[in-house]
């Protein structure tokens, strides 16, 4: 399994258990990013967030998200694995993004090269803060290339998903998943980024 089939696993099951949105956040894509280098079970992982899920306070209305459950309530109860010898992951996050980045007729081709060549010391420094504000960043240089049109249709599709910041949440955060969906509104309505970028 690719660290990307991993993480949209993740990513998944998580979504169903907050009720919202397919993101992981910075933090979140950077344990699973670990986990899967690690070689954690796919199972364990989704057998913790289940878990996790199930035992959150019910206070909430029915049908309502919970934002504030995160890899990182379960991170204490997923157990790596002994290292085996220089045993290597088997995916190659690099030569994945590099791919992407050859996608045809990419807006800001070189803005995703070069986040490319630098997304596993990005993800590896900070929490993986430095990548995601990389990535946004491309995808204004590309958007800046993009016909109007299309930028407006990505800034409806993020409209069609926002909700208010939840009391609990701080605003920095609450900013970071805005961009976030903006990422994931880009790539399901024009491709881009590509959807490897989104981890």
């Amino acid at each position: 399994m690719t660290a990307r089939e991993y993480i949209e696993t993740i990513a998944q099951e998580l979504s169903k258990a907050r009720g919202r949105g397919l993101l992981l956040s910075p933090a979140d894509a950077q344990l699973a990013l670990q986990w899967h280098a690690a070689q954690v079970p796919l199972q364990a992982v989704l057998t913790q967030v289940r878990r996790a899920a199930r035992l959150r306070p019910r206070t909430e209305a029915r049908g309502a998200t919970d934002p504030l459950l995160s890899l990182q309530l379960i991170a204490s109860a997923i157990k790596l694995p002994k290292a085996r010898g220089d045993k290597r992951p088997e995916a190659n996050l690099r030569e994945e993004l590099r791919s992407a980045a050859r996608s045809p007729g990419l807006a800001a081709r070189s803005d995703w090269e070069t986040l490319a060549e630098t997304a596993e010391e990005l993800l590896a420094e900070g929490g993986g803060e430095g990548y995601w504000t990389a990535a946004v960043r491309a995808l204004r240089s590309a958007l800046r290339e993009l016909p109007r049109e299309s930028v407006l249709e990505a800034g409806s599709e993020l409209r069609s998903r926002l909700a208010p910041r939840p009391s609990g949440m701080p605003r920095r955060r609450y900013q970071r998943s805005l961009q976030l969906m903006l990422l994931s509104a880009c790539s399901e309505r024009l491709g881009l980024p590509p959807r490897a970028f989104l981890l």
